[in-house]
């Protein structure tokens, strides 16, 4: 069985299009496929469709003489932990298809247009919409949060941490009733 890539390029071939512009677009997608196929193996699968979710555009290109992986994501926190995974997937993608990067850049998407490119996010899934809603804390709950942050002088930094805190129980108390329901089906 023949691989994607090579039956595109069969196809492009066939028709005759080996312009510039079909040969950057074929690297294009397989840029972005090798891509996957690295987070996936660096991240275990909700956080690869995590990461995925958040990636806006990948790219392989030459900065300064070095091989240079760019990538763009719409979010901090994916930015964040992509860069302390960085060497992982750089050497993922050397492993698995050769590619030896030099440097690899995680940019923000700061503009709509770009932040709103979600290349691996198919838009008929429901994968990367939420499935969970959160459910708000009871009163005891609430009495842990409080508890929990009370020791913390900085008093902007309490209410941050309490707000961070309350969220993030909110959507575990959600997603732990999204499961038991799936699981009792």
């Amino acid at each position: 069985m023949k691989k994607a890539g090579q039956q595109i390029r069969e196809v492009v071939a066939a028709l005759g299009a080996q312009s510039d512009a079909a040969r950057l677009n074929m690297r294009t997608q397989q840029v972005r496929e090798r891509y996957r196929k690295a987070i996936e193996s660096v991240y275990e699968p909700r956080t690869a469709q995590y990461h995925l979710a958040h990636t806006n555009n990948v790219i392989i290109r030459d900065i300064d003489g070095v091989k240079a992986l760019v990538v763009f994501v719409d979010d901090s926190a994916c930015a964040a932990d992509l860069n302390a995974q960085r060497e992982l997937v750089t050497l993922r993608l050397l492993e698995l298809f050769g590619e030896d990067i030099g440097r690899f850049d995680i940019r923000i998407s700061k503009w709509k247009k770009y932040r709103d490119n979600h290349p691996y996010v198919d838009e008929n899934s429901t994968a990367s919409k939420p499935e969970a809603k959160s459910i708000p804390l009871n009163d005891e709950e609430k009495s842990f949060v409080s508890s929990t942050v009370s020791s913390i002088s900085d008093e902007r930094l309490r209410k941050a941490l309490e707000k961070a805190m309350t969220a993030d129980l909110e959507w575990k108390k959600g997603e732990k009733v999204e499961n038991d329901g799936r699981s009792t089906k």
